[in-house]
């Protein structure tokens, strides 16, 4: 796990979509800041709706309809190819998740 502070590439499916500035990393996860480019303009509606779905009256309060939508969304999310790329080791990072809300990013690395 790159030190706080470190950037990368985020790509998805093979597509630069934006810059990740690392802040911390907590058990298998790690978290940092998502500097969006032109490029996840393709990916923003399904994070966007995920984004909603996570934050519609706390996750354990979902409608039967909402979790199921909830579920397909993170399949959707899960397909996509992920990985990032620092600059400063020049080393790829291969992701099994990766969650966006808003500027905020979360991450699982193989």
């Amino acid at each position: 796990m790159p030190r706080p502070g470190t950037q990368a590439d985020l790509y998805l499916n093979d597509k630069r979509v934006g810059i990740v500035h690392v802040q911390r990393r907590e058990d298998s996860w790690a978290h940092g800041r998502f500097e969006p480019d032109e490029g996840f303009a393709e990916f923003a509606p399904l994070f966007g709706r995920w984004s909603l779905l996570i934050h519609a009256d706390g996750e354990d309060n979902l409608s039967d309809a909402a979790g199921e939508e909830l579920r397909r969304t993170e399949y959707e999310i899960d397909r996509i190819a992920a990985k990032l790329f620092f600059p400063q080791t020049k080393t790829w990072v291969r992701c099994a998740q990766v969650n966006i809300d808003g500027e905020l990013i979360e991450w699982k690395c193989y």
